[in-house]
């Protein structure tokens, strides 16, 4: 836990020497201000503390180390071929090939987990970097309780999936379609839940305004209270899938706490939708954001009674590290001031009461 403690006063600390996030810095003759230092130095110690764990933080570390030291064995035909016999952990083979080019390499483990985390992290750090300009601090805590940074320690693969698209995102929204996706595809091939990523496409042609939210949120309640009954059927065209969630594999963990997020976010998203003015462009990515934040509570209502499908909300948490910095506009003055202060205590609450369990009781590589 004190390690935990320890990135968070860093944090704490660094936001109080640049000045609230900003860093001045001068171009030519022209002086300006920005956040990207606070947010790169941020990101990179969170970086460093996945990096540099011991096998015994997260419970699915050690098998991960495991297979692979086992895929090393592997030839390049018997991979391709599937001679293993799915018994090398994925059928995903996008994951299973990085794994053999650093087995070939010689990479130490270590330093595959570090290039495991790297990605995922980069894919977040990308997303903040481009959308958050102020507030930057609800972004960096809002990663560390909401963003699945904690999951990400569990589930190399699916982290590296996340990672990719948050990056394939980016560039959808700089125009750049085939970047998206092959971008997506490329996730695909580290786990295959990622493909339900391309929503993105139709999310982007959704006309933005009060009607579509309130609309949308009423079917994606919807969704998360009926789909378990559907989520079979949708399984069928993923039969490795099929196998493994939906049967008892997964603990279904209750809600407790977290339906306080899930309220907050529906919060945000209803009380956005009356306060944004829809007539600008620049709106619809914050449109677009809530729509992934109301899918992210939609799979964790499904969740409740279909056990795994929890972890599909991974690929929509990345939403809420832009979803939160972006709500403190929705206020001014002394309001927005104790508002941002309250999001940050309660990400650092929520972040340490998820870390004091004992699968993230951390210790370094070394000890």
């Amino acid at each position: 836990m004190s390690a935990y403690i320890i990135l968070i006063v860093y944090i704490l600390l660094l936001w109080c020497v640049t000045k609230k996030g900003t860093v001045l810095y001068t171009v030519g003759n022209v002086k300006s201000e920005g956040s990207n230092f606070f947010v790169a130095m941020s990101f990179l110690a969170v970086f460093l503390l996945s990096a540099l764990r011991n096998k015994t933080v997260g419970v699915d570390t050690v098998s991960y180390i495991k297979y692979y030291e086992a895929v090393q064995e592997l030839s390049w035909g018997g991979l391709i071929k599937g001679e293993w016999n799915h018994h090398f952990f994925t059928t995903e083979k996008g994951f299973m090939i990085l794994e053999k080019i650093c087995g070939d390499l010689m990479v130490p483990t270590q330093l595959f987990i570090a290039l495991c985390a790297g990605i995922f992290v980069y894919g977040i750090y990308k997303l903040v970097s481009t959308y958050i300009e102020s507030n930057v601090i609800v972004s960096v805590f809002s990663f560390l309780a909401v963003g699945s940074y904690l999951l990400s320690i569990n589930v190399l693969r699916q982290g590296i999936g996340v990672g990719l698209c948050c990056i394939a995102w980016v560039e959808l929204k700089k125009g750049n379609w085939k970047r998206f996706v092959i971008g997506v595809l490329l996730a695909c091939t580290f786990h295959v839940s990622c493909c339900v990523f391309f929503l993105a496409v139709i999310f982007e042609k959704i006309p933005a305004g009060r009607k579509s939210i309130i609309i949308s949120t009423i079917v994606m309640m919807v969704v998360g209270f009926v789909g378990a009954a559907f989520l079979p059927i949708i399984l069928r065209w993923f039969p490795i899938y099929a196998v493994r969630y939906g049967n008892g594999r997964w603990k279904i963990n209750e809600a407790n706490g977290i339906v306080i997020v899930w309220v907050i976010v529906l919060a945000i998203i209803l009380l956005s939708a009356f306060r944004l003015d829809w007539s600008k462009k620049e709106h619809h990515i914050d449109f677009e954001v809530m729509l992934f934040s109301l899918c992210y509570v939609s799979i964790n209502i499904i969740g409740l009674s279909f056990d795994g499908a929890q972890r599909l909300s991974m690929l929509f948490q990345p939403f809420l590290i832009l979803l939160f910095p972006k709500s403190c506009g929705l206020w001014s003055g002394a309001t927005k001031s104790i508002y941002t202060t309250g999001v940050v205590a309660g990400m650092i609450v929520l972040f340490l009461k998820a870390a004091s369990t004992a699968q993230y009781a951390y210790l370094p590589f070394w000890a």
